[in-house]
């Protein structure tokens, strides 16, 4: 994954970059009419580079890491809703409960919320891995 951003400010050995967020209509919104207007993302980056107020700034990961990132984040969580809905709707009509559905459906967000708890966890664990970082590899002219 390679994006590019400014910097914005330099807190001592990090730089704060500044991205512009990337539409679902591709990006050209002066054709668009839409009005979707994209609030920037912004984010600590190890200023390697030298990089000072302004610049533009090339910033990299590893696409491995990338994708892995992706399904944790977006693919874990609804695979344990969906694993806490069927789980629920085996075992409740299986007990002989009325409203299988609505009990099935808190037990899928019970489980979702498990998901986030596991994913906070391993989101503390890799935030100290190289390979999970961003990184400046270029001051953009």
């Amino acid at each position: 994954m390679v994006q590019t951003g400014y910097v914005t400010s330099i807190q001592g050995e990090y730089a704060v970059v500044s991205f512009k967020r990337q539409g679902g209509c591709g990006d050209s919104c002066a054709s668009c009419k839409l009005a979707c207007a994209s609030a920037g993302v912004t984010t600590e980056i190890k200023n390697t580079l030298g990089a000072k107020i302004g610049d533009k700034v090339k910033v990299e990961m590893k696409q491995n890491a990338f994708n892995k990132m992706l399904l944790w984040v977006y693919v874990f969580p609804l695979i344990m809703l969906a694993i806490g809905i069927g789980v629920g709707m085996k075992v409740f009509a299986t007990l002989g409960y009325g409203n299988v559905e609505i009990l099935s459906f808190l037990l899928g967000i019970v489980a979702l919320g498990i998901s986030y708890w596991i994913l906070s966890k391993i989101s503390k664990k890799t935030a100290q891995k190289e390979e999970y970082s961003l990184r400046m590899t270029q001051i953009v002219k």
